[in-house]
């Protein structure tokens, strides 16, 4: 029964796959690995070695970050000092009322040189030492609290400051 039928034999019509992608494929993930072996990854964290210059760039700097000054700058004499706002040019100032305050991690003659400082007839006082942001904390309380110095309060109403005169902003 079964040999009274002929055999057809069928054409496969579906195209072969093609070897192409995965070829492709392969030859992505061989070069990935590659890539990664020269860039030298590895499974370890590794931490990054500094230059030894920039090593002992770093330990200067974290160690300014916690030796800085918070400093004021005084009047020497009684007399015209520059002033940074109030429509102001110049502010008559006292011998030993405060011109500017501010903060460093440079110390005195990194943060000023002495023309500076002769020029604007004025001395560096150091008020506070600590991290930089305790001199910063300590350098908001006193631009917030100049106002209501005795030194401000002793000036005719329309002469008084709310910062020292070489303060330009509060941050």
């Amino acid at each position: 029964m079964g040999a009274d039928k002929p055999y057809i034999e069928k054409n496969d019509t579906k195209p072969q796959k093609s070897l192409l992608p995965i070829l492709a494929v392969a030859a992505v993930l061989i070069f990935a690995g590659v890539l990664v072996s020269k860039l030298g990854f590895s499974g370890k964290k590794e931490i990054p070695k500094l230059s030894p210059q920039d090593e002992a760039k770093l330990e200067k700097r974290l160690k300014e970050i916690d030796e800085s000054e918070q400093y004021a700058l005084i009047a020497k004499v009684d007399g015209w000092y520059p002033c940074l706002h109030s429509g102001r040019t110049s502010y008559y100032l006292k011998k030993g009322e405060v011109w500017k305050y501010g903060i460093t991690s440079k110390g005195e003659t990194g943060r000023y040189k002495a023309p500076f400082l002769v020029k604007n007839q004025v001395f560096y006082f150091i008020q506070f030492t600590g991290t930089y942001s305790e001199c910063l904390k300590r350098e908001q309380i006193n631009l917030f609290n100049y106002a209501h110095l005795p030194e401000n309060l002793a000036r005719p109403p329309a002469d008084r400051l709310t910062r020292p005169p070489y303060n330009s902003i509060m941050r």
